[in-house]
């Protein structure tokens, strides 16, 4: 693809003709890191979505990520091109406070490119990589992907036992080594594996082999209570004031008013994680002990 058809050639010169010698060399510098970043920005997002087996919205998320930046970048470039440098047109009755306002102006544009990509990257890959986003107890899948998670933890540390384990057989026996079925690169860390401390004897330290088990146990609890609260029906409970709905599978405390609640209820909730949801017509926090305390008492 060629991107740096997304600047013309006329607007990038034009961007540099106030503040250089030789604006033609400039605009096809600036042509080519454009298109430039924008080929490397692509790959890393192919090798994301390839991870995360979303390649078939790689081009949608692409080409709206291709678009936001094309827009400030342009309009980054019209903006410079109002400034003018005193070196190219000379210091007399040059308007030195307007150029600065000018400058001010296209270094905010130019930030304002810089703060999209940042973000923009972000968002791509955070819709490219679902499997990286954070496991909610709402979620209709959390019990399933922590399954995930858990069988993944307990197949490192099956693995972090077995090298340790070779590896001791290893330094007593190095033949042993060469009857086991491990993958040559497996065996070479068994080999070349040298303590830098006397408590560290095998290539997995037993710290991490006791952290790994306790992010095992962790996980297990996380699925124990994840499951229950997704079993758990859904329970409406009506106070004076307001009616409150418990919803354990969604991981949602939710108050329902017949009118607008004054300021001070309005802050009270706010102050307590309670966001104002317009779809279900209520307030809505994830479900805590604090959340359904407050509930209770604004409801009551």
């Amino acid at each position: 693809m060629n991107f740096a058809t997304d600047i013309s050639a006329s607007l990038a010169v034009a961007a540099f003709s106030g503040t250089s010698f030789n604006p033609e060399r400039r605009a096809d510098t600036v042509r080519t890191e454009y298109a430039d970043t924008l080929t490397h920005d692509y790959e890393h997002f192919r090798q994301q979505a390839e991870k995360g087996g979303t390649l078939d919205q790689l081009d949608a998320e692409f080409a709206q990520y291709r678009a936001g930046y094309a827009k400030r970048y342009r309009a980054y470039l019209a903006s410079s091109s109002r400034c003018v440098s005193s070196f190219i047109a000379g210091p007399s009755g040059f308007p030195a406070a307007r150029m600065n306002k000018r400058a001010d102006i296209a270094h905010k544009r130019l930030n304002e490119l810089c703060e999209y990509q940042e973000r923009a990257r972000k968002a791509v890959i955070r819709n490219l990589r679902p499997d990286l986003a954070p496991i909610m107890s709402g979620d209709s899948d959390a019990v399933q992907r922590l399954r995930n998670e858990l069988l993944k933890l307990q197949l490192l540390q099956q693995q972090m036992k077995a090298i340790n384990a070779a590896h001791k057989a290893y330094l007593k026996n190095p033949a042993s080594l060469d009857k086991t079925d491990y993958p040559e690169q497996m065996k070479a860390r068994i080999r070349d594996y040298k303590p830098t401390y006397s408590w560290e004897p095998h290539p997995y330290a037993p710290w991490q082999i006791t952290n790994n088990g306790a992010n095992i146990r962790r996980i297990e609890k996380r699925i124990e209570a994840v499951s229950k609260s997704q079993a758990a029906p859904v329970t409406e409970t009506e106070g004076n004031a307001a009616r409150i709905e418990d919803d354990p599978p969604a991981n949602r405390v939710r108050l329902f008013f017949p009118g607008k609640p004054d300021e001070t209820v309005r802050a009270t909730l706010k102050a307590s994680g309670f966001r104002w949801s317009p779809t279900i017509g209520g307030w809505q926090a994830y479900r805590n002990h604090h959340s359904l305390t407050v509930a209770q008492q604004v409801a009551s």
